[in-house]
């Protein structure tokens, strides 16, 4: 039964996010992964291929984050990574899906990391992973005073990062050396797809924006222009940073680097304190900002279908935020900064957990549209039938082979980590599946039916 303290979880929540907030947060999701983090990783595996490494992730993204933006118009919900799996097939399918939306918590381990790279940049002596433990606890507490402040630093740092990247690209240009673009797969074709495979994690962070749906003003149409136009302009972005981050070192030189090593060549000391500043540091903290304020959604609305304890979803009535969930997925981000992870560890974690999470959000936007054609219908962002299954299909096949290409990857270290949470995460299972609710397999995704000795309760406003 659900609680009154569980339903307020999400019903203390506010209608706040505007479309020029939701970008801000679904492109500072895409661009502090991509651009910032990983860069040094990805030429290091694939050299000259980065830039089409880059398109082949953006395009691999897009295909699938298409029928996930149907699904979140058709369907908007606070907690969309558990809520649609939940409602469209069963309450279990809607735990894999958050339990392992709160592994991709780690990502700010590596956001941080990242970021204490740069810093390092500027003042060497900074020790590293002290400074990314800084990084998010700063931001973990900024995030406790309300997602419309943080939405409102996103849009700040959004217009500074865009300035000192578009710093570096276009004067970058003029300092490439085209001769080290002469071979774009110098690792073979496996490289370059397991690179491409790499970076689907830094861009499919805007798809997270639809965890945000119950508090967006029109999220009909917003998710949708969130998601595939966050990821679109970020794939020009990191193809413009790229290319002179490769040509004008050259990829050798270039490799496990920051772009810090380019910024001091093309730009004076002023300029590229201004682009370590500015770009890459504004995108670690950006995502930092960002992760904090969607990654409670899925688990708040797991919290009332009584997967967790109900008081771990008390949220804060003055600033409308989930205090103790925040806490706890704080010290699961900050887990691999003190237990000594690499960047490309954390990423490979990072990305094979999404790959669940997305696999079940795509099937689930084709079996709402068979099973609700009616809500389908109604939303204000749809497909074709032909479209919509071939974007299904091609989705699923694509995040198949990329968690696949990513699996090999993993270290030891990562590999137990991994089965740990997994353990973890059947015990939690095992202890709460007979408590929560359940759905009428033959009466769509929002009817419900509850174990015998639990009253009905009231009818509540839909989610």
């Amino acid at each position: 039964m659900r609680s009154k303290q569980s339903v307020g979880a999400q019903a203390n929540l506010k209608r706040t996010i505007t479309l020029p907030q939701a970008l801000g947060v679904a492109f500072h999701q895409v661009v502090g992964g991509g651009v910032v983090a990983l860069m040094g990783v990805a030429i290091a595996m694939t050299g000259s291929g980065t830039p089409l490494a880059f398109v082949i992730a953006a395009v691999a993204v897009i295909i699938y984050s298409i029928p996930i933006a149907t699904l979140a118009s058709a369907m908007p919900v606070v907690g969309g990574r558990y809520t649609y799996g939940a409602r469209v097939f069963s309450p279990t399918v809607g735990f894999v899906a958050m339990w392992f939306a709160v592994l991709v918590t780690i990502q700010l381990s590596l956001m941080a990391l990242a970021g204490a790279a740069y810093a390092r940049s500027l003042w060497p002596s900074l020790p590293a992973r002290p400074v990314a433990f800084v990084f998010m606890t700063v931001f973990f507490v900024a995030n406790l005073f309300g997602a419309a402040f943080s939405s409102r630093v996103g849009i700040l740092l959004g217009f500074i990062m865009l300035a000192a990247f578009g710093l570096y690209g276009v004067t970058g240009l003029g300092h490439v050396q085209w001769t080290h673009f002469s071979e774009f797969t110098p690792q073979g074709v496996g490289g370059l797809l397991s690179t491409a495979a790499l970076l689907t994690f830094a861009t499919t962070g805007a798809v997270a924006v639809s965890d945000l749906g119950g508090e967006m003003k029109r999220p009909g149409r917003d998710i949708p222009v969130s998601v595939v136009g966050a990821t679109a302009f970020a794939a020009v972005l990191y193809v413009l940073v790229a290319i002179p981050s490769i040509g004008v070192l050259g990829p050798q030189a270039a490799a496990n680097k920051t772009m810090t090593a380019v910024a001091e060549v093309i730009l004076s000391p002023s300029g590229a304190a201004f682009f370590v500043i500015g770009g890459a540091l504004c995108a670690v903290v950006g995502h930092i900002n960002s992760l904090l304020l969607a990654a409670t959604k899925p688990v708040l609305a797991a919290i009332d279908d009584g997967w967790l304890p109900a008081g771990l979803g008390a949220v804060n009535k003055r600033y409308g935020t989930p205090h103790w969930l925040l806490t706890v997925l704080y010290v699961v981000g900050v887990a691999p900064v003190l237990l000594g992870f690499s960047v490309e560890a954390v990423a490979g974690m990072a990305s094979i957990a999404t790959g669940p999470i997305l696999a079940i959000l795509v099937a689930a936007s084709w079996r709402l549209r068979t099973r609700s054609p009616h809500q389908y219908a109604a939303a204000p962002f749809k497909l074709s039938r032909g479209v919509h299954l071939a974007c299904t299909v091609t989705g699923g096949v694509v995040l198949v082979v990329q968690t696949y290409l990513l699996i090999g990857r993993l270290t030891p270290q990562a590999n137990l980590a991994f089965a740990l949470w997994a353990l973890l995460g059947v015990g939690v299972w095992a202890l709460r599946h007979k408590k929560v609710r359940h759905l009428a397999p033959s009466a769509g995704p929002r009817a419900e039916r509850r174990p015998a000795d639990t009253p009905v309760p009231q009818a509540e406003p839909p989610a």
